[in-house]
């Protein structure tokens, strides 16, 4: 979020006076998904309250992100973190109130006073460890620890905004390809690489927060977005400015291994053995008490107007610390704040957060419909659904070049990785490409999900460098996955709606490729071992029994399904089961591919073998 030091806004007229139990006094925010308002509850006490802007609510998987992020935020509690007190998903504009925290940010702070005494750190550090515990305990992992988002109150740091959290046991994978959600300077190797996240990659952000905070500079500190990631994976951080007391602790915590940081007790007890006293400087101190002191004058409404500008006079900064305690859900949306000259400023982009089932059903032909690229041009062609994975279209730019756009996700991550970032960032993702320039340009960026997903979009033209426009595209697909994922509607017996790792039998897979690693995709999963690989797809396509291909397939019987053989060779065979017709000459169908290392004239009997297990878990035609 954007440092900032405007005071809050009266409602407007459009404002309502009331939401739940609670009164609205002044507006904290606005942007472009919703507002967050300052509400007294009958008790008295202050909440931060978010409000959904009404043209996002009549779509109801965007209700359903909103409840899901609800549930989550509502897990977390305790002295070191700012939780829910209420929240109304139904209502037509759904709203959600948070505990006010009237104090600034870790990041103001440092800012505006710079680094913090031994005994600020020692505050800091214990809050952090318990905040952490908490967090832990739910089953959670924040994956956006920062600066912006510590608060400071006399009683010690509270953590907010829990919208892009994750549950363990939910996500086992947890990963942030490549860029991530987060932020670079503060997330943890694992998390930059797209490897799997623990309850450590928060006490690798600690502990950058803490260098922050002791040297005023991110310890991996470096010029463009693309370079902090790289050093956060390869670079030692540099805590040379860290005081002694506290560098040890930074040192473990930042640790590359996962395994070699310190646990969250480990950390508190650590902390706790610092020599000085918990308390933060006098100046932070006195900040806190000028928040709190504007919290009560619009509670007792002798703030009901904007103070009259006095120069050369820093007024309290609370539009940052109350909109980020209120944006528990979306971490997204714009909020007033003061730039150069008191203009106000942006929260960086909502992060890039689906879920299993969404990625699942991610409708690729929508994403690249009118609605999402049509500032680039004018269409030209209908869109052109391939695989279940992609879509094509054409449009037609101001300039009169054509320039066609195909959006896949069938590029595996390990693919894209192995191309060059090309120096920029989508949602702090970096982009990935092969040229430079060309005529025929592709941008990649690996998107944050229980799925690693490769999200590509190729652009082609006859004529001119289309490698800005393929960004451009690239950034509109993802600005709107970021906000509201368009969804395919299946239907409840729809194999797109597997996980086609789980219709595998791994003793059964073992047997035939040797000791595997497994690899999933949106509707794939791959098996590799020493001996082969076996390779399982969820694809909507031509029928394997359409003649009018030219390609007739002989059939054979496996798992009481008809199977047609598309292929075989001395090394490899490939399947396919049609499972249910879709529309005119397409269906669903279950591609299966084994290759083995070494000749294996009977191929496509150990791909039968393998195929079956996964025949008697799919639905009946």
């Amino acid at each position: 979020m954007s440092a900032g030091n405007e005071m809050m806004k009266p409602l407007g007229p459009q404002d309502p006076d009331q939401l739940g139990r609670y009164r609205l006094l002044a507006v904290i925010g606005r942007g472009g998904m919703g507002q967050v308002l300052l509400g007294q509850g009958p008790d008295g006490r202050l909440v931060a309250v978010k409000q959904i802007h009404r043209q996002f609510t009549g779509n109801p998987e965007f209700r359903a992100r909103f409840r899901r992020e609800v549930l989550a935020s509502q897990q977390v509690t305790g002295a070191y973190t700012a939780g829910v007190v209420d929240h109304d998903a139904e209502s037509e504009t759904p709203w959600l109130a948070s505990e006010y925290i009237a104090g600034p940010s870790l990041q103001d702070m440092v800012d505006e006073f710079g680094p913090l005494t031994v005994s600020g750190l020692k505050l800091l550090a214990v809050g952090l460890a318990m905040a952490l515990l908490e967090i832990h305990r739910t089953g959670l992992v924040h994956r956006d620890l920062k600066p912006s988002n510590i608060l400071l109150t006399n009683e010690g740091p509270r953590v907010i905004d829990f919208g892009i959290a994750r549950a363990l046991e939910d996500d086992v994978t947890l990963t942030a390809t490549g860029a991530v959600i987060g932020s670079p300077a503060y997330m943890s190797p694992e998390q930059a690489e797209c490897a799997t996240l623990t309850a450590a990659s928060d006490v690798f952000g600690v502990g950058a927060i803490l260098a922050m905070a002791a040297t005023a500079s991110s310890p991996f500190a470096a010029a463009s977005t693309p370079q902090v990631l790289y050093n956060v994976l390869y670079s030692s951080p540099d805590t040379t400015g860290v005081p002694e007391p506290i560098r040890t602790l930074v040192q473990a915590c930042l640790a590359k291994d996962p395994a070699a940081r310190p646990t969250p007790e480990q950390l508190l007890d650590a902390a706790s053995r610092i020599d000085a006293e918990p308390v933060w400087p006098v100046r932070i101190r006195r900040r806190i008490a000028d928040y709190r002191a504007e919290a009560a004058a619009w509670a007792d409404g002798t703030a009901a107007a904007p103070a009259a500008e006095k120069p050369k006079r820093r007024l309290p900064r609370l539009v940052v610390a109350a909109a980020a305690a209120s944006t528990l859900v979306l971490a997204g949306i714009a909020v007033w704040g003061v730039g150069v000259d008191g203009k106000a400023v942006a929260m960086e982009d909502p992060p890039l957060a689906l879920t299993d089932a969404e990625v699942r059903q991610l409708d690729m032909c929508e994403l690249v419909g009118p609605e999402v690229l049509g500032e680039l041009g004018t269409p030209v062609s209908g869109l052109d659904p391939g695989l279940v994975a992609d879509c094509s279209i054409s449009y037609r730019e101001h300039t009169g070049r054509e320039v066609r756009f195909d959006l896949t996700t069938w590029n595996s991550v390990d693919d894209v990785r192995s191309t060059q970032m090309v120096g920029s960032t989508i949602n702090w993702m970096p982009v990935f490409g092969r040229h430079r320039e060309s005529r025929n340009c592709s941008r990649s960026v690996l998107t944050q999900s229980g799925l690693p997903m490769a999200l590509t979009i190729d652009a082609t033209s006859t004529e001119g460098d289309t490698c800005p426009v393929a960004e451009r595209a690239l950034a509109a697909v993802v600005g709107r996955l970021a906000v509201n994922p368009p969804l395919k509607d299946y239907g409840p017996d729809s194999i797109f709606l597997l996980d086609a790792c789980d219709l595998l039998d791994v003793s059964v897979t073992r047997a035939a490729v040797g000791d595997q690693a497994r690899s999933r995709s949106r509707h794939g999963c791959v098996q590799s071992g020493h001996e082969g690989y076996f390779w399982l797809e969820l694809d909507d396509a031509v029928r394997p029994d359409d003649l009018t291909t030219g390609k007739v397939r002989s059939t054979t019987m496996i798992a009481g399904r008809e199977v047609h053989i598309d292929s075989s060779g001395t090394n490899d065979c490939t399947l396919i089961a049609m499972i249910r017709p879709t529309v005119d000459d397409r269906a669903e169908q279950v591609r299966a591919t084994y290759y083995s290392e070494e000749p294996k004239p009977a191929a496509c009997d150990t791909a039968a073998t393998v195929l079956a297990p996964a025949l008697t878990k799919l639905p009946t035609s």
